[in-house]
């Protein structure tokens, strides 16, 4: 009787301490990113979580396994482990496919050629490598400026990077056929590219988008060059240095638009939503010139005395 009472107490004990070791929970100060890989047995992974110290004993964690009919039962993938976690809080995040979910922003203002480095961004599948352009005519996108969304995509190890530029690419016909339908009709805009064109000089451009826009439409109505910087810095590619001069400005480029009129070839970038939204709703103003007051704003101008006056003022003397 007495060797009974002992066995059943130290059954209980034993209960005790792995109920406690189960809900115990594992201060992690920096956040631990695991594989688990496909076909891995659950001793693997308990040896794999108790060498980055996510669990304290690698055996409680089977024997929980086992009597929680988990065994066999976790999906294969990337998990983030952070703050504290406990043996069921684990056993539950493996068995969900819980997975860590990396994210690639593209954001307003790149180019075709800053788009393709992100390629190379970690954990991603770089299909695009070699021939980019004839892989996105396979699924019907032709690759030039203008043609993506900006905004910040979430994927798992192993995704494609084609299968991101997809969805942009899906994102932004959607956005730019609604803002195209919704324009202002009386525009020198002949069609949505011309537009994503302007949106993307904008873009470039800076703040007060749409006062920038009634500039432009206000140069392209009187047929006066556009003058931007950004489409002769586009046009100088890699050979540009960081400083434009009058010499860069000279350039034989049908992107220079201080030498050709009206709106350059196409886009010099992709474009965010308010920037497309200026180019086809612009401020109607009688503002013909503008320069940057170095303050992320800029001062406009109705006459081309003005506009000398401020350049003077914001370019020259205030450097």
């Amino acid at each position: 009787m007495q060797s009974f009472k002992i066995s059943i107490f130290s059954l209980i004990f034993v209960l005790v301490i792995l109920i406690s070791a189960i809900h115990y929970r594992v201060d992690i100060k920096n956040s631990i990113i695991l594989d688990i890989a496909s076909g891995s047995s659950t001793s693997s992974i308990a040896t794999s979580l108790h060498e980055n110290k996510i669990i304290l004993n690698p055996t409680v964690f089977k024997i929980y396994v086992r009597i929680s009919s988990n065994d066999h039962k976790f999906k294969a993938g990337e998990y983030k482990f952070k703050s504290t976690q406990s043996i069921h809080s684990i056993v539950d995040k493996l068995t969900k496919g819980d997975f860590f979910y990396r994210k690639l922003t593209l954001l307003p203002g790149s180019t075709i050629s800053n788009i393709l480095k992100l390629g190379n961004s970690e954990g991603l599948f770089n299909d695009l490598e070699n021939d980019p352009e004839n892989l996105l005519k396979k699924y019907g996108i032709n690759l030039q400026e203008g043609i993506f969304f900006p905004d910040t995509f979430f994927y798992l190890k192993g995704e494609k990077f084609s299968s991101i530029l997809l969805k942009s690419n899906e994102k932004w016909k959607k956005i730019s056929k609604e803002l195209w339908s919704n324009r202002n009709l009386n525009l020198p805009l002949k069609n949505l590219n011309e537009a994503v064109t302007l949106a993307s000089i904008i873009e470039k451009e800076g703040q007060e988008k749409r006062k920038i826009a009634g500039v432009f439409v206000n140069r392209l109505n009187k047929n006066m060059k556009l003058q931007s910087d950004p489409t002769v810095i586009y046009a100088l590619g890699n050979e540009f240095d960081g400083n434009l001069t009058r010499k860069n400005l000279r350039i034989d480029n049908p992107y220079n638009t201080y030498r050709y009129r009206g709106l350059p070839p196409g886009p010099i970038s992709i474009v965010s939503y308010d920037s497309l939204e200026a180019a086809l709703n612009p401020l109607l103003t009688d503002y013909l010139y503008f320069v940057s007051m170095g303050n992320g704003f800029h001062k406009f101008s109705k006459t081309l005395t003005e506009h000398n006056e401020a350049v003077l003022k914001y370019q020259i003397n205030g450097r």
